[in-house]
């Protein structure tokens, strides 16, 4: 895959500050993943409902899968098998026998009229979880799709938290992270503000160890932080102040 469209919509995607260019943003990133439409939701177990946008899809299919989530089993099976952060394939995650158990695939159809699918689930903070899937009608998704939608993942993840979760709950909103940051240290500093160490944000984010050591070490330098604890101690201090 082409890398640069994806790194110019992850600057649109961080520069989209309402409900329609935060839209517009996903009808392109639909057309890069090669999908017919793209999903993306915020769970909050506080409310139980989810926080949707989505492109390619009508407002009553939209409102039908916000209203149904507690029933969709490809969601309840990614969860059950701790795929948290990993881009999946819902349909080899949950075999369509398995899939049509107690009329979910007919009840769903009509709304949701897709063969292939695939998902991506993120853990935001206090319990909340981002959710992002692609779908087409007709034929498989192209091989290394589910690379592509990883990595889209990774950049969602620290705008999410920025973005999405203060909206549920002011009182929990993050602050603005200091100018001069790279996305990737935005990155890394929200994975170690999770209680993630270096090598478990090298894992999830697909880089060596010395690359996310170099990541700490500038985000100490920009910070003007004294060691790794010092700038999650700033961090804690300006989220609550």
């Amino acid at each position: 895959m082409d890398w640069q469209p994806l790194y110019y919509w992850i600057n649109e995607l961080c520069q989209a500050d309402s409900d329609d260019a935060l839209c517009h943003a996903l009808d392109k990133l639909t057309h890069l993943l090669q999908a017919d439409s793209s999903l993306l939701f915020l769970v909050d177990p506080q409310t139980g409902q989810p926080q949707s946008f989505a492109a390619g899809l009508s407002q009553r299919s939209l409102a039908f899968m916000a209203s149904h989530s507690k029933e969709d089993r490809y969601l309840h099976t990614y969860i059950e098998q701790n795929q948290f952060g990993h881009a999946v394939c819902l349909q080899e995650l949950l075999p369509r026998p398995k899939a049509e158990e107690d009329g979910f695939l007919d009840r769903f159809a009509p709304h949701f009229d897709y063969l292939y699918s695939m998902g991506l689930l993120l853990p935001l903070v206090n319990g909340r979880q981002l959710g992002l899937s692609c779908h087409r009608r007709r034929t498989p998704f192209p091989k290394g799709i589910e690379h592509t939608l990883q990595c889209v993942g990774a950049a969602l993840l620290p705008w999410a938290q920025l973005r999405l979760a203060p909206k549920l709950n002011p009182q929990l909103s993050f602050p603005a992270l200091p100018e001069g940051l790279t996305h990737a240290e935005c990155q890394v500093l929200q994975l170690l503000a999770q209680g993630m160490d270096g090598s478990e944000i090298a894992r999830h984010r697909g880089v060596s160890k010395e690359t996310v050591k170099s990541q700490i070490k500038s985000l100490l330098h920009k910070t003007d932080s004294r060691h790794q604890n010092h700038l999650l101690s700033q961090l804690r201090e300006t989220c609550f102040a």
